[in-house]
């Protein structure tokens, strides 16, 4: 009985892990082709989500990150999170919701902490409390 049980245990984990997949897949083509509408210099600009690099909060204030532009939008971190909960964007740090997608190179350093270069030559600090999740994003193993 035992081993039945475990081998229904062990399905239902794996399927769990599938809906979550196919979760974080529905939701990443759904961004694919969302843009956000920010406000710079007066004008409006249309941004394509897929081109966010990362969003910061510097002084209560958040910034929207492009390859090579910087964008103040109305938006708290905390409600990008929730919105773009199970897609791409996944928070890494208190002040920072990274796009995985635009990751080129991943560094640990010696504290536990990861440091990623983006396409864009920038680089960011992931936070020791959040590296655990972006391990699980990235589908690597601990």
């Amino acid at each position: 009985m035992d081993i039945i049980d475990q081998g229904e245990e062990e399905l239902v984990l794996k399927v769990k892990s599938l809906d979550d997949d196919l979760l974080r897949l529905i939701n990443s083509m759904q961004v694919k082709d969302a843009f956000l509408w920010v406000n710079k210099d007066e004008q409006l600009h249309k941004i394509k989500l897929k081109d966010v690099y990362y969003f910061e909060a510097v002084e209560k204030k958040v910034f929207l990150y492009t390859k090579d532009e910087v964008f103040e939008i109305k938006e708290k971190l905390y409600q990008l999170e929730e919105k773009y909960k199970d897609t791409q964007y996944i928070r890494v740090s208190k002040s920072v919701i990274l796009n995985i997608e635009k990751i080129e190179l991943i560094s640990p350093t010696f504290n536990g902490r990861l440091i990623v270069k983006l396409k864009n030559d920038e680089k960011i600090s992931i936070s020791r409390n959040y590296v655990r999740n972006l391990k699980n994003q990235l589908g690597m193993e601990e």
